[in-house]
């Protein structure tokens, strides 16, 4: 399988990135494969780096090739929660 491009990291993303390393997030692992492959890494080798598989490589690579930075932050995603007179229905139904 031929190895996925990654364009060219302006000197401030490049910086952002560096930032990200120091984190114990989603975010560093992103920034961290997309670093790699930056310093001439190709997939296989981040893969035994990072300890994560092939796939999830290349679609944060190709994310970050289309988006930008803003792909290496994980967005928070607010769930609703369940409406009280649907949870007394179902306590009802288990007793």
């Amino acid at each position: 399988m031929r190895d996925t491009f990654l364009r060219l990291l302006t000197p401030d993303e490049r910086n952002h990135l560096y930032l990200r390393l120091d984190e114990d997030t989603e975010a560093e692992y992103r920034a961290k494969t997309i670093l790699l492959k930056d310093k001439g890494y190709t997939v296989p080798e981040i893969r035994r780096a990072t300890n994560h598989h092939d796939g999830n490589i290349r679609k944060w690579r190709h994310r970050f090739n289309e988006k930008g930075l803003d792909t290496i932050v994980s967005k928070i995603h607010e769930h609703k929660q369940a409406n009280q007179n649907n949870q007394q229905k179902y306590r009802k139904k288990d007793c």
